[in-house]
């Protein structure tokens, strides 16, 4: 009957429409949980403090010309990244930047941004589950920690938006060939970009072409290939500019044993859901003595039997393809800065690899579900895995906020000590120079927290948050603190109380910090 046909399509259409929301609202989980993940993980570092070398890259943005910051490296600096200083000069200018949560904000925003990035990037390529995996374990990555959170590592936040992007808009080039040369412009225009940020960038020519060849598009070879070219040019240009259009400061030679020790390094993020557990399994003493050779043989059978797993799925080239990629992120570290001193202490150069590394892991248990005769032992081991990686990661990185807390109250007690009595100098006792935990969760690398670091005084803090130039000493009167979970070095030269009280005689204020365990007190003593 007719009226029985409209009641039965009307039913239909709501069934229809019903499932159609499910899937909506699925996929939207799916898509900001990750998202969601990062942003609890690093809200926190909105009250954080200028640590490392924050103040001192603003201030010199800040006292630069635009002219300046784009023709030429600032004074002192080893590389050239003009766009990253103009941000820096453009926050400043466009709310103050005197505070730096606005710093904080762009950096947490950008880390988010990346999050999403890559789960649509990977989901193009592998599908929703694998893209939520791989953008949760980006989101907790826990070398990334250093990135967010401190101000100066911006460029590797910014370097990983313009590839990512990058990325992303080539691909759709390659399928919309109707809108093609708005995303050909939109990939070529963040191709030229990148290296403007960090010198990683310098890649993103190189990564575009991959993308290109290993997806065998041939058909989109002929309309592709000038603005391929066009990113290789001016990558090429860019390369060519830094290694001999300006004169650089020299660090030390980098040796072989150098490169070797920084592929290790690698070798150990690379492998990171395996590598962590070491310092769990392995007995801390023997662990200390063999820390590279137990590094280096875990990671590469780790790095095996991940590839064995995705070949038995069917994805071992795309597996094979993202890991080469993320070894070729690392390349300029490898190649060009020596291990001691330098990336030891800065898992932010790992930022720009995560996304790799993340996805690699991140599609292990699709390969497992795509074998067909070990299905549940596959998926349930990979997963397993997986899970524990997310773990970790995320109490990796909330250990680290705490100690960034911490920092970030003596940088703040040494500001509100200056604030309080603007024309009188000042003397900071044992201020931090950095923060550490007793046990390291991976074997190679320092893992802790810088607050003021050694090789800069507080006068740069001061005339970046206060504006003016404050004269401030730093004295270490007492050897480094053990507290029950952390350790911290103290700042300044060293001295004694007696030199304390001869600079308070003589009109200098005093700031001595002091240690507990829930984090530093401050007291300020006027000058006499």
């Amino acid at each position: 009957m007719p009226g029985s046909d409209q009641h039965g399509g009307a039913r239909g259409w709501r069934t229809h429409a019903v499932r159609a929301l499910g899937r909506c609202s699925l996929l939207g989980v799916l898509t900001l949980a990750p998202v969601v993940l990062a942003l609890a993980l690093y809200l926190p570092s909105l009250r954080f403090s200028f640590l490392l070398d924050d103040s001192y890259d603003l201030l010199l943005a800040r006292e630069t010309s635009y002219q300046d910051l784009l023709l030429r490296p600032l004074p002192g600096f080893s590389y050239y990244r003009p766009l990253t200083f103009v941000v820096y000069k453009l926050v400043h200018e466009l709310v103050g930047g005197r505070d730096p949560w606005h710093y904080h904000a762009l950096a947490v925003l950008l880390h988010a941004t990346n999050v999403l990035l890559l789960g649509r990037l990977v989901r193009r390529l592998a599908g929703r589950s694998a893209s939520t995996l791989a953008a949760a374990l980006f989101a907790s990555f826990p070398f990334a920690y250093q990135a967010v959170q401190i101000v100066c590592s911006l460029p590797h936040l910014l370097v990983t938006s313009c590839l990512l992007g990058a990325l992303l808009a080539w691909l759709r080039a390659g399928d919309d060939t109707e809108r093609r040369w708005i995303w050909c412009g939109l990939a070529l225009l963040l191709a030229l970009a990148a290296p403007g940020f960090h010198e990683t960038g310098a890649l993103a020519g190189l990564l575009l072409a991959g993308t290109l060849v290993s997806r065998g598009a041939r058909r989109a070879w002929r309309a592709l290939a000038p603005w391929l070219a066009s990113a290789l040019a001016g990558n090429g240009a860019y390369v060519a500019l830094w290694f001999w259009g300006f004169a650089k400061p020299g660090p030390r030679a980098v040796t072989w044993w150098d490169r070797l020790q920084n592929v290790v390094f690698w070798l150990q993020a690379a492998a990171y859901p395996v590598t962590r557990q070491l310092t769990v399994l392995v007995d801390a003493e023997w662990l200390t003595r063999h820390a590279w050779s137990a590094v280096s043989v875990s990671a590469l059978l780790a790095l095996g039997a991940g590839l064995f797993v995705h070949g038995l799925g069917g994805q071992a080239r795309s597996a094979a393809a993202i890991l080469v990629l993320g070894f070729l992120l690392f390349a300029p570290v490898v190649c060009f800065l020596p291990f001691a001193g330098y990336v030891q202490d800065g898992p932010r150069l790992l930022y720009p690899v995560a996304p790799a590394l993340a996805t690699f892991w991140g599609m292990l248990p699709r390969a497992g579900w795509r074998w067909p005769r070990g299905r549940l032992v596959a998926v349930a081991l990979s997963g397993l895995l997986v899970a524990l990686a997310l773990l970790q990661g995320v109490t990796f990185v909330a250990r680290r906020t705490k100690l960034a807390e911490q920092a970030s109250a003596a940088q703040e007690a040494v500001v509100a000590a200056a604030r309080a009595a603007p024309c009188w100098p000042l003397v900071v006792v044992n201020g931090p120079a950095w923060l550490a935990l007793h046990r390291y969760e991976y074997p190679l690398g320092h893992f802790g927290m810088n607050a003021q670091p050694s090789y800069h005084g507080y006068d740069a803090l001061l005339q970046v948050r206060l504006g003016w130039r404050t004269p401030v000493r730093s004295l270490a009167v007492e050897p480094a603190t053990h507290q029950r979970d952390w350790t911290f070095g103290p700042h300044g030269q060293p001295g004694t109380l007696a030199e304390v009280a001869a600079l308070r005689l003589a009109g200098w204020r005093i700031l001595h910090l002091v240690a507990s365990e829930r984090g530093f007190s401050a007291t300020a003593s006027a000058p006499l």
